[in-house]
């Protein structure tokens, strides 16, 4: 009898190898798949194409740069063609059209998706009046909207405002780098 049980407790000690093997090599194999991204303190997943997240993109392919890639495969300083606005003495980005947003290029701004409104969307594709989630001003008791640093314009917030692009005009930027009185809709 002790010989059968000395038997039956070996075989169940070789099904738990087995089992513990299994699940091991389960993990390698999920761990295949479940790579970090490579750019430096970065802790999301990897693609499985470059291996760096979303976030990082694809990285630079010059040695040693772990910039990511802006155009033909290189960043900005190893080379990158990125189209400047055509305005003289202006450094900005081309938008449309050969002109970055301040000298007249033109963005349309995603609207919110409830019928018949022409609001611009925020969250969730929907605009504040359809449910957009913003954040509230942090003072005690009150509901205005948050401008910078968690606090409305009442209560504090350094709101930077840009003036018009017309030389000798005084008024506030709405859209494109000028006032309504000289053309933002």
């Amino acid at each position: 009898k002790r010989e059968a049980l000395a038997d039956e407790d070996n075989t169940n000690n070789d099904d738990d190898e087995n089992s513990q093997n299994k699940e091991s090599s389960k993990s390698t194999d999920w761990k295949k798949y479940k790579k970090t991204c490579s750019a430096p303190n970065c802790t999301n997943q990897a693609n499985r194409k470059g291996g760096v997240c979303k976030r990082h993109g694809r990285l630079c392919s010059s040695p040693n740069c772990t910039n990511t890639i802006v155009n033909r495969g290189v960043c900005m300083k190893h080379g990158a063609i990125i189209k400047r606005c055509n305005t003289e003495g202006c450094d900005n980005f081309v938008v449309q059209g050969g002109v970055c947003i301040t000298h007249g290029a033109k963005v349309n701004p995603r609207l919110c998706k409830a019928e018949g409104c022409q609001s611009q969307a925020r969250n969730g594709g929907v605009c504040i009046k359809h449910g957009a989630k913003v954040k509230r001003c942090s003072y005690n008791g009150c509901t205005n909207q948050s401008q910078k640093g968690g606090l409305c314009k009442k209560h504090g917030a350094d709101v930077k405002h840009y003036l018009c692009s017309i030389e000798g005009c005084q008024s506030h930027v709405v859209q494109g780098g000028v006032c309504r009185k000289h053309g933002a809709e």
